[in-house]
C-alpha cells in the first residue's frame, strides 16, 4: 500500500479536526447530555477551545503511538520512557488548558495543596519547609499541577501504548532487546504505574476520582487496575485497525476485535467502579455518574451499556485516527530521510 505524503496527512488532520468541532458542537445540544460535559469548555465552547480540544483528543492516540514506537524500536527504552511520558502528558496539558475550564481540570486532578501541607503543616519536615517557602507558592503550584496531571494522564497513555506495541513490529534495523533490557523495561513500566497510582490515589487531592473506584477486588484485581486494563484493551483494537489500513485482509479481524472489546470493556468498567456512591443527598453508582445525565436521573443497565458502547466506539475511533496520523507521519518522515540518504549516496558515487 502506498504511504501517504506529509501533505496528505496534514490535510486529513485538518479535516478530522473540523469534523470533530462540528460533532462536539452538535453533541452539546443533545438533550440529556451529562451536565459536566455541558460545562466543560472555555468561552461556552468557542471555536478556538473546541479546536484545541479536538487536537487534545487526537493527541491521545498520537502520543500513545509515539510511546509505542519508542517501546518497540529503541533498545534502551527504560531510559527514555519516563521522559517521553512526561513530554507527551505536558503537550496534552497545554492543549487542555486552552480548551476546558480550570474548574473541570481541578475536579479531576484536585486543587493545589502541596505548598500548604509543607509550609503550614510541616508534612516534609523543617528543612523542606524552608526550601519550599523560599521557592514560593506560585512556582510550587505550577509544578504540582503538572506533576498531578502527568501522573493521571500517563496511566491510560502508557496502557494504550502497551496495547499498540503488543502488535506492532520493530523496524528491521533495530535488533531485539536483550533479556536484561527487557527486564529493565518491565521494571520501568511497573515502577511508573506504581508511582503514578500513588500520586493519583494514595496522595489524591480530591475524592472525585477515588470515590468512584471500586473498593472490592474482582478476580483478585483491585478496581483501579480493572480501569487501567480498559485503555490497554482499546490499544489492542486500535493496533488491529492500523494494521488493517496497510493490509486489507485484516479488516474482518480488526472489526471483530473492536466488537469483542465492547463487552470486555463493559465488564472491566463495572468491576472497576463502585456500585454505590453517596454524595450530596444522592445515591448512585460510578457508572451512573460517568454515563448518566446527572446524579438524580438513574438509567437502566441496558441504557448505560448503550451509552458505554457509544463512548467506547468513539474512543476507539478517535484514538485510531490520532495513532494512524502519528504512525503515518513517522513512516513518511522515515521514507523521506531514506530518500535523501540514497540521493546523497548516489551523488557521492
Amino acid at each position: 500500500m502506498t504511504r501517504p505524503s506529509i501533505v496528505t496527512i496534514a490535510a486529513i488532520l485538518v479535516a478530522v479536526v473540523g469534523a470533530a468541532v462540528v460533532a462536539i458542537k452538535t453533541l452539546l445540544r443533545v438533550p440529556g447530555i451529562p451536565y459536566n460535559a455541558r460545562e466543560l469548555f472555555l468561552d461556552g465552547g468557542s471555536a478556538t477551545a473546541l479546536v484545541c480540544f479536538a487536537l487534545a483528543l487526537l493527541w491521545i492516540g498520537a502520543g500513545a503511538m509515539l510511546i509505542a514506537h519508542l517501546l518497540r524500536q529503541t533498545r534502551r527504552t527504560y531510559l527514555l520512557l519516563p521522559l517521553a511520558l512526561i513530554a507527551v502528558s505536558l503537550v496534552s496539558k497545554m492543549l487542555l488548558s486552552r480548551s476546558v475550564t480550570y474548574e473541570s481540570v481541578d475536579d479531576i486532578i484536585g486543587s493545589n495543596a502541596l505548598f500548604g501541607l509543607v509550609t503550614q503543616q510541616g508534612a516534609w519536615g523543617e528543612s523542606w519547609k524552608q526550601v519550599v517557602s523560599a521557592v514560593g507558592p506560585n512556582a510550587v503550584d505550577f509544578l504540582e499541577r503538572r506533576v498531578r496531571y502527568t501522573a493521571l494522564y500517563s496511566v491510560p497513555l502508557l496502557a494504550i501504548a502497551l496495547g499498540l506495541a503488543s502488535t506492532r513490529r520493530a523496524a528491521p534495523e533495530v535488533g531485539r532487546k536483550t533479556l536484561v533490557e527487557q527486564l529493565l523495561l518491565i521494571l520501568c513500566v511497573a515502577g511508573w504505574f506504581w508511582l503514578a497510582r500513588t500520586l493519583v490515589i494514595s496522595w489524591a487531592a480530591t475524592d472525585n476520582l477515588t470515590e468512584l473506584i471500586a473498593r472490592r477486588s474482582w478476580l483478585g484485581m483491585p478496581g483501579e487496575w480493572c480501569l487501567i486494563a480498559i485503555p490497554a484493551v482499546l490499544g489492542v483494537s486500535v493496533a488491529q485497525l492500523i494494521r488493517a489500513t496497510s493490509d486489507p485482509k485484516w479488516w474482518p479481524a480488526a472489526i471483530a476485535t473492536v466488537l469483542a472489546t465492547l463487552p470486555i470493556g463493559w465488564a472491566l468498567l463495572m468491576a472497576g467502579l463502585e456500585p454505590r456512591v453517596e454524595k450530596y443527598g444522592h445515591v448512585f453508582s460510578g457508572a451512573q455518574f460517568l454515563l448518566g445525565p446527572d446524579r438524580g436521573t438513574l438509567l437502566s443497565d441496558a441504557q448505560l451499556f448503550v451509552r458505554w458502547a457509544i463512548v467506547h466506539a468513539s474512543a476507539v475511533f478517535v484514538t485510531f485516527v490520532g495513532a494512524w496520523i502519528a504512525d503515518a507521519a513517522m513512516l513518511a518522515s522515515r521514507g523521506a530521510r531514506l530518500t535523501v540518504r540514497s540521493r546523497a549516496g548516489g551523488a557521492a558515487s
